[in-house]
């Protein structure tokens, strides 16, 4: 009896080392962690998006060069599969692409610009998004879930612009300021914010003109300005209005101390499209090269290398994204999403782009603020002072 019992045992024992053995111990893992990217490729954002996919791709290239990312629940490292979808700088096909990726069976999906409109699709299908270049204050306070942005948003953008203006000495500081504010709902919030805040920082603006964007007289903004003495200008036009304001103003004799167009002047290609109109220009970009922050350097000269150029500003923002998705999925042990998207909430982690942590509506912390202007045609990284790579050249050179 006993030894029928001693018997039972170990066929016990047997089928449980066959069905929780090494050999059964973990689930199959799978070949690649699929991470979406939904950029413009073509239209009017493509400028944008495809240094942006240089970005993505490079960060994966560096993780997959170690064997990927460790999941704990594989015990083992995956490599990452960037898939990339082209939004082609349309709304609609944004929440198409949003849709695909969830479909597709994607981890998490990173992006750009045109991925805003596509927000509720993660929501409701519960797949992770990490978004970068997107800066409307009024999104974030939604209060998402799973939607997260790594940039600074707009009310970033005025702390900056001010806080750069604010290190002129008192005695030489522009007090009287021209608003030329796009009929465009984000840059109508980042003027509201500049109005909100414009006291505090001993600014009045003495002249506020809308405009559609394309508009191609803008003689009326640039008169009134004038007439009005306003000292500086501040605008977020798109790069052909840039243009325009820039060849008007000059026609007009108005030359002001300051010039302030954020957006259009981030362009790369700046120099081509203004020549010498465009120097001592003023932008606000999300990030720039010649941020301190761990691993820029190397980033700068790998990119280098590769394209002959000096890193895009919208590369880094890119390969941060990835950074934040691998340190999220390891932090997790699983491709589960929901727990890889609660990772994402409550990482702290070094990237090229500065620490990223979230708040609880999925809105960036202490994200960099950055000031730049364009200087013998570079972009010059002008503010903050610590790690500023040329000094604010105030007033501009006539």
């Amino acid at each position: 009896m006993r030894k029928q019992l001693i018997g039972i045992t170990l066929c016990i024992c047997l089928m449980l080392l066959l069905a929780f053995g090494p050999g059964y111990a973990q689930p199959a893992a799978p070949k690649a962690i699929k991470i979406g990217i939904m950029i413009s490729l073509t239209g009017p954002d493509a400028a944008i998006g495809k240094p942006a996919k240089d970005g993505y791709e490079m960060a994966a290239a560096k993780f997959n060069k170690d064997g990927g990312v460790f999941v704990k629940e594989y015990g083992k490292k995956i490599p990452l599969e960037i898939s990339i979808l082209d939004m082609e700088t349309n709304p609609e096909k944004a929440i198409a692409r949003a849709e695909a990726f969830n479909q597709q069976g994607a981890s998490i999906v990173c992006g750009t610009t045109m991925m805003s409109g596509s927000s509720d699709v993660f929501e409701k299908n519960k797949l992770p998004a990490i978004t970068s270049l997107v800066t409307n204050v009024a999104l974030w306070e939604r209060g998402f879930k799973y939607y997260f942005g790594l940039s600074k948003l707009n009310d970033g953008i005025i702390n900056a612009v001010f806080g750069a203006f604010g290190k002129i000495p008192k005695d030489q500081r522009p007090t009287k300021w021209a608003m030329w504010q796009e009929q465009t709902d984000w840059i109508a919030e980042i003027f509201n914010l500049a109005k909100e805040k414009a006291a505090a920082a001993g600014i009045t603006f003495v002249s506020h003109n809308n405009y559609q964007v394309l508009t191609p007289d803008m003689s009326k903004l640039i008169l009134e300005a004038k007439k009005a003495g306003a000292e500086v200008v501040f605008s977020g036009p798109v790069p052909p209005d840039c243009i325009t304001m820039l060849k008007q103003m000059k026609e007009l004799d108005y030359n002001p101390k300051a010039i302030i167009m954020i957006r259009g002047s981030d362009d790369p290609v700046w120099v081509k499209m203004t020549g010498a109109m465009g120097d001592y220009v003023i932008g606000c970009p999300d990030w720039h090269p010649a941020l301190n922050y761990p691993g820029v350097k190397e980033l700068n000269a790998e990119y280098k290398a590769k394209f002959g150029t000096e890193t895009h500003i919208v590369v880094g923002n890119a390969y941060a994204s990835i950074q934040v998705a691998a340190a999220a999925i390891e932090k997790a042990g699983t491709l589960d999403r929901t727990k890889v998207r609660d990772a994402i909430a409550s990482i702290d982690v070094p990237t090229v782009f500065g620490q990223i942590k979230f708040n609880e509506k999925c809105r960036r912390i202490n994200a960099p603020l950055v000031v730049t202007q364009w200087q013998k045609g570079k972009m010059e990284m002008v503010w903050p002072d610590d790690m500023k790579s040329k000094a604010l050249i105030y007033p501009r050179p006539k």
